[in-house]
């Protein structure tokens, strides 16, 4: 059983710039959240759990996001996009019927590649190969409903692993990954932390708490698992950092503000997530 897990919700440029803002100003209340023995992402998550995986301090992070020292992903979700999501996450009230209709929109994607999205999301990997320490991404097969934690020991390449996590219908196609079609983990869960099983510490960074319609919060993740005896806790934006993130997440011009409103609202949790990590 692992110690400390941090699980990284997605949710566009604006969430990863939030969730950086927080751990770098945890961090400088003296508590390490990126330490995690495990850590998890779904979406753009997956890829800051690769950066801290990989040795990235939250500080020099931090640094590069508020000044726009880094390329970030380029996709436009369009008008056109938004309406289909949410025609199908609306449609149900069965949380498995709605990943089913999002795993119908993904399949139905034909105008994008495979190939594509790897290519896409291949400049947006610190690394090429698996890091050392345990990191899990979250994607669900679009053909079952199943959803999964890629791992190093999944067999799976890493890059493939990602583009998986990250893909949104109908912006990107489901990728092949062994007999399944894998898409973003996020059509199910905005951060998957149910699937968080055998830690006994977890916190849960998740910018958008909840998806639309039946999908399940974060929030109530985090007590089932307290229920079930873990020590957890979440973390959301506030009302001002929600204004930082404007109404589009992948306007890259927001991710300065969400950053430092991470930053801010970092100094609020950090006594009550001193006594989950450390006590």
């Amino acid at each position: 059983m692992s110690e400390t897990a941090l699980v990284l919700g997605g949710g566009g440029l604006t969430a990863y710039a939030w969730e950086i803002g927080v751990l770098a100003g945890l961090a400088d209340a003296g508590v390490d959240l990126a330490g995690a023995e495990v850590l998890a992402g779904t979406s753009a998550g997956s890829l800051l759990a690769l950066e801290l995986a990989t040795g990235a301090a939250p500080a020099d992070l931090y640094e590069e996001h508020v000044n726009r020292r880094r390329a970030m992903l380029d996709v436009d979700f369009t008008f056109g996009m938004t309406v289909k999501y949410l025609w199908a996450a609306l449609g149900s009230r069965r949380p498995e019927k709605v990943v089913e209709r999002l795993g119908r929109l993904a399949l139905a994607v034909r105008d994008v590649s495979e190939a594509e999205v790897c290519e896409a999301i291949r400049p947006q990997l610190p690394v090429r190969e698996w890091p050392k320490r345990p990191v899990r991404l979250f994607a669900v097969d679009a053909l079952t409903g199943r959803p999964t934690g890629f791992d190093a020991d999944s067999g799976v390449d890493l890059l493939r692993a990602v583009a998986a996590t990250c893909a949104l219908p109908p912006l990107f196609p489901p990728i092949t990954i062994g007999e399944g079609r894998w898409m973003d983990g996020g059509v199910r869960s905005t951060t998957n932390a149910d699937l968080m099983e055998g830690c006994r510490r977890v916190v849960v960074l998740a910018p958008i708490p909840k998806g639309p319609g039946a999908s399940p919060s974060a929030v109530d993740q985090v007590a089932a698992l307290t229920a079930g005896g873990v020590r957890a806790a979440a973390l959301v934006p506030d009302r001002e950092a929600r204004r930082a993130f404007g109404r589009d997440p992948l306007d890259a011009s927001r991710i300065p503000g969400a950053a430092r409103a991470g930053v801010r609202q970092a100094a609020g949790y950090a006594e009550q997530l001193r006594a989950v990590w450390h006590d």
